[in-house]
This record gives structure tokens, C-alpha cells and sequence, in this order.
């Protein structure tokens, strides 16, 4: 009989387990349900978002348009370049003002610098010798009043035709640049005038304040040429894997931009895709990236788009951060009037870059201690402060991520 009930429960007990079995199917039932319910609201509030969101882009467009016909109002901005210190500082002086203040700003800035034969002419440096060549003359030169595009398209060939002499100091092939285009030395130093009144006023401008530096001696050329082969190597990059097409999708674009520059990190690349959308336009759910727009280079230069702008931007943040590793292994800012000798600097780079290579380190140890042609054993050490502003003012770049272990360590002599 034992055998024959073996696998029999009580019913009382069997009862009372299919009772709370019951309970509990219930429940999940209505777990279940209120799980479908909240995905179907989730999903209602999802398409809720993407409509809303669209009709903000749809608005936004509108405005721009509304914008666009009204009324117009003076445009106080090309004030700026009539003012000392450019538009940063204009905007500084004009913020918050009504039109009429902001007329009396504008002619106090300007004070002698408003009547007309100042406005018309320029005074002559005269010829001396600590003059710049292209602007040694003597007499009135004309005010040509270029506009802020004249400048960017001077300055964009005055780059280009320094790729042919790139020996050359900036200086000299300034004047060269103007001795081949005008005979008369009146008409040369109106344009080489004009150009510096230009850039001056444009300082607020990136690449035009890298030009202006390059031209005083300030800056290493080698700071443009650096961030034009960044901006060629993912052109190229893309179109090799576009196959030369014009477009490519946005993920393919991302994980490209990932291989060529390894050293960005995640909000680097989420920062250069932010640009990407702002200056093509590009609407929500837009999957394609075209290539010849983003890429497209005029008279101003490849510099003067809101990508390009981003890739100077993070590559002169990216040296500033890596410069600072290299100041701190040798002592840091608290030590700024410690002398620095090429060993020292040496292995600072070492540490901070192993993967450095000898030509580039012996490029950027020549350029912090201003010796083009001694032996390098030979150079004299110089304060820390002067070597940081050198450094500063350099290409610096990084090769590789920096070790934190101490195994991976590399000794040059």
C-alpha cells in the first residue's frame, strides 16, 4: 500500500497549493498586463519625442527664414573689424547695449582713428632696417577697407604658395609674395598694409591669429601644416572606404575617425559628429554623411568650416595636455626657473611618449631650445619658463598613449 501512494499528497494540502497557485497566475497576469501597458505608453511617449523634436527642427527653420525677411537691423558685428582686439572684444564693449549706446561706443573706440584722413590712409613705417621688409615704405599708403574675406583669401594664398618654399621664413616670402604680384612699390605696400590692418582686427579668428603669429616669428609654421595633413588624412581615409562616393554613413564615419586619430577619445569623436550635423544641416534620423560638402575647400581655405575649426581646436587642446606632462616630469610650473637641459628634456618625453621616435624627438627638442644646427649634446640649458613658452608656441604633437606601468620605458642618449 506504501508503493501505491508513494507519489500522493494530502488533499488538503494539494488544496491549498493549487489555491496560491491560483493567487499567483493572477498576479502574473496582471504583472503582465501592466508590463504591456506601460510598453505601449513607452512607445506612445517615444514617437511623442521624435514628432516633437521634429517639429523643434521645423521650427527653428522657420524662425531662420522669419529672421531672414524681417525687418533688418543694423549689423553692429562689422563694427569689429574697425575696433582694436576684434570681435571678442566688440562683443565685450557692445553687450547688452541699446543701438544708441552702441553708437557711442563705437565713436569713442574709434576716436582719432574717425576722422577721414586717418581712415583713409595709413602713415608709411619708413625704411629701416627693424621694419618688416614688405612693409618698409615711406609716404601715405591707401586704405583699401578689405573685408574680412579679402583677408581670409589672401591669407589662404599666401599658404598655398608657401607649400613650393617651405625653407623659407614667412617674412621673406611675404614680400616675395607681393614683389611677384606688383611692381610698383606704392601698390605693394597698400596690399601688405592692408593685409596686416586686416588681420590685426581679425585676431578673434583661429587661423587667422596662427597666420599672424607664423608672420611675427611667434608660432611654428609647422602648426598648419600639421592640422592641414590631419584634415587630408581623414579626407583621404573616407573617401578610400566611400569607395568615391559622396556619402557615407554616419556609424562608418565614426569608427573611420576612431582608426585615424586612436589618441581621441569618445567626446572628441561626439564632438566633431556635433559640428558634422551643425554645418551640413543634417536633419533627425539622417543616416548619411556627404563627404564632398563636408570637405569642400574654396577661396578662404579648408580651415575656415566649422569641421575643420573643431579638428584645429582639439588637436591645440590635445598638445596643451601633453605639453603639461612633459613641464610636470620636469619639475612642473613651481619650478619655472630651473634650468632644462636637452637630457632632462629627453627623458621627459620619454616617460610621457614612449612611443616617440628619434627624428621627431630631436624636431621638437631643436625647436624648445631655438638650435636648428648644433650638436645637441652641445646646446646650453635654458630656464623652464622659456622652454614651456617654446613648447607652447611649437607642432608638438603626441605618437602614442603614455604608459602608466613602469616596464614600458625607453632610453635615448
Amino acid at each position: 500500500m506504501s508503493d501505491e501512494y508513494a507519489d500522493t499528497v494530502p488533499r488538503r494540502d494539494y488544496d491549498t497549493l493549487d489555491a496560491k497557485h491560483c493567487e499567483i497566475t493572477k498576479a502574473l497576469d496582471k504583472l503582465a498586463g501592466e508590463f504591456h501597458a506601460l510598453g505601449e505608453n513607452n512607445k506612445r511617449l517615444l514617437a511623442s519625442k521624435a514628432s516633437i523634436e521634429e517639429e523643434l527642427f521645423e521650427t527653428k527653420e522657420r524662425c531662420s527664414e522669419l529672421e531672414r525677411a524681417g525687418t533688418p537691423r543694423p549689423q553692429w558685428d562689422l563694427c569689429a573689424d574697425f575696433i582694436g582686439g576684434g570681435r571678442d572684444r566688440w562683443w565685450q564693449l557692445a553687450s547688452g547695449l541699446s543701438s544708441r549706446d552702441i553708437l557711442r561706443v563705437l565713436l569713442k573706440e574709434l576716436g582719432p582713428a574717425a576722422e577721414s584722413d586717418h581712415l583713409e590712409h595709413f602713415d608709411g613705417l619708413g625704411t629701416d632696417p627693424v621694419i618688416p621688409p614688405y612693409l618698409r615704405y615711406e609716404g601715405k599708403v591707401r586704405n583699401l577697407r578689405l573685408s574680412r574675406r579679402e583677408i581670409s583669401v589672401i591669407i589662404n594664398d599666401i599658404w598655398l604658395g608657401k607649400m613650393q618654399s617651405p625653407d623659407m621664413p614667412m617674412q621673406d616670402f611675404v614680400t616675395k609674395y607681393f614683389e611677384d604680384r606688383y611692381q610698383q612699390p606704392s601698390i605693394r605696400a597698400e596690399w601688405a598694409y592692408n593685409l596686416c590692418a586686416g588681420a590685426e582686427q581679425m585676431l578673434d579668428e583661429p587661423q587667422v591669429k596662427l597666420f599672424w603669429g607664423v608672420l611675427h616669428g611667434h608660432l611654428s609654421e609647422h602648426i598648419y601644416w600639421g592640422h592641414r595633413a590631419h584634415w587630408r588624412a581623414l579626407r583621404d581615409s573616407l573617401y578610400r572606404h566611400a569607395k568615391d562616393q559622396e556619402t557615407i554613413p554616419i556609424e562608418e564615419f565614426e569608427k573611420i575617425s576612431k582608426a585615424t586619430f586612436p589618441l581621441k577619445s569618445e567626446v572628441d569623436i561626439k564632438n566633431l559628429m556635433d559640428v558634422i550635423r551643425k554645418q551640413l544641416k543634417l536633419k533627425l534620423g539622417s543616416n548619411n554623411i556627404n563627404l564632398d560638402k563636408l570637405f569642400q575647400e574654396n577661396e578662404e581655405g579648408f580651415d575656415r568650416v566649422e569641421f575643420a575649426r573643431e579638428l584645429y581646436r582639439q588637436r591645440q587642446l590635445a598638445q596643451d595636455k601633453y605639453i603639461r606632462e612633459v613641464i610636470a616630469e620636469l619639475g612642473g610650473k613651481h619650478a619655472a626657473n630651473k634650468t632644462v637641459t636637452v637630457e632632462n628634456l629627453k627623458r621627459a618625453f620619454a616617460i610621457v611618449d614612449p612611443a616617440i621616435d628619434h627624428i621627431r624627438m630631436e624636431r621638437y627638442i631643436r625647436w624648445a631650445f631655438s638650435d636648428r644646427t648644433s650638436e645637441l649634446n652641445s646646446i646650453p640649458p635654458i630656464p623652464l619658463r622659456t622652454l614651456t613658452t617654446r613648447l607652447a608656441a611649437g607642432d608638438i604633437e603626441r605618437v602614442g598613449p603614455r604608459y602608466r606601468g613602469t616596464h614600458r620605458r625607453t632610453n635615448y642618449k
